[in-house]
């Protein structure tokens, strides 16, 4: 059985886009060691119980400057949107959100982002 980050995973990858997907800030912190994203979806329940500190280390490093780093959230978080955008995230995608809508949102953004380049 696919865990949904999992599911998400695949299916951005049918549309073009590398993914993987890893269920704990450590495993993503140690992918990251090897393998610099361009977006990372983070499921705020991954990082919420430590106040999300990898999020916040990773918006104040400079190496993340050109990162995109997506909320992912239940319907009803405990946080808002203000919480999301002051924790350190650029963008945030409430559950349920279509891949394709995400996909399509990751395409306009880098496609834009080239566009200034």
């Amino acid at each position: 059985m696919c865990r949904p980050g999992e599911s998400i995973a695949l299916l951005l990858r049918l549309k073009g886009f590398v993914s993987v997907a890893t269920s704990t800030i450590e495993n993503l912190e140690l992918m990251l060691e090897h393998w610099k994203p361009r977006a990372l979806l983070i499921d705020t329940r991954l990082c919420r119980a430590e106040g999300f500190r990898f999020v916040r280390k990773a918006a104040r490093d400079s190496a993340f400057n050109a990162v995109l780093l997506v909320a992912m959230t239940n319907v009803f978080p405990p946080e808002s949107p203000g919480d999301i955008r002051e924790a350190g995230f650029d963008g945030l995608c409430r559950r349920p959100c279509p891949v394709w809508r995400l996909a399509d949102m990751l395409e306009s953004h880098f496609r834009s982002s080239t566009d200034r380049a």
